[in-house]
């Protein structure tokens, strides 16, 4: 009879390690695979897999205080005011009665003062505007402020809502 004879395999110790990772790695994969059809067959909600776009739309008539100064008209108005005061709502009447009313009004910009990215030019009704400001970082604005604006240049600085209605040609209805 012949003698069998036995294979002797010696592994190493890195061979060992990378076999356990290999083993640990297909279980992971095993897993999540399985994780992902089981949670398919339960999700009945097909919503959570659609993809819907919104149209995205740019009101012009809105800017920010850094683009005063450079919007795309010769000349036009800048509306400043808080737009959580409890009359904003009356401004932004003011400034729509204007643009409807006038022969050859022009362009009127809004800008929120309560919008965070405005929030460093509004000082509120105790503070100091500037009615001098030359360039975009000197502005400083109280309240309800209207900006004629000329060539890129404050040609008018009104604070005073009479004036501002003078300034428009519109008169305030009184509350019956």
């Amino acid at each position: 009879m012949k003698k069998q004879q036995k294979k002797i395999t010696y592994q190493t110790e890195e061979q060992k390690e990378m076999l356990h990772f290999f083993i640990v790695l297909v279980v992971v994969i095993a897993c999540v695979i399985s994780v992902y059809f089981l949670s398919k067959l339960f999700v009945m909600d097909k919503s959570l897999f659609e993809v819907s776009y919104n149209n995205g739309a740019i009101n012009s008539e809105r800017a920010i205080v850094g683009t005063i100064l450079n919007r795309p008209e010769k000349e036009y108005y800048v509306f400043v005011y808080d737009e959580k005061a409890t009359n904003a709502v009356y401004y932004s009447s003011v400034s729509t009665n204007y643009t409807q009313n006038q022969e050859n009004a022009l362009k009127v910009y809004h800008v929120d003062l309560s919008s965070p990215l405005n929030k460093d030019y509004f000082v509120g009704d105790s503070g100091v505007s500037n009615p001098n400001a030359k360039k975009v970082s000197d502005f400083k604005f109280k309240g309800i402020t209207l900006l004629r604006i000329k060539n890129g240049k404050v040609e008018k600085y009104i604070e005073n809502e009479a004036s501002i209605q003078k300034e428009l040609a519109v008169t305030k209805k009184k509350n019956s």
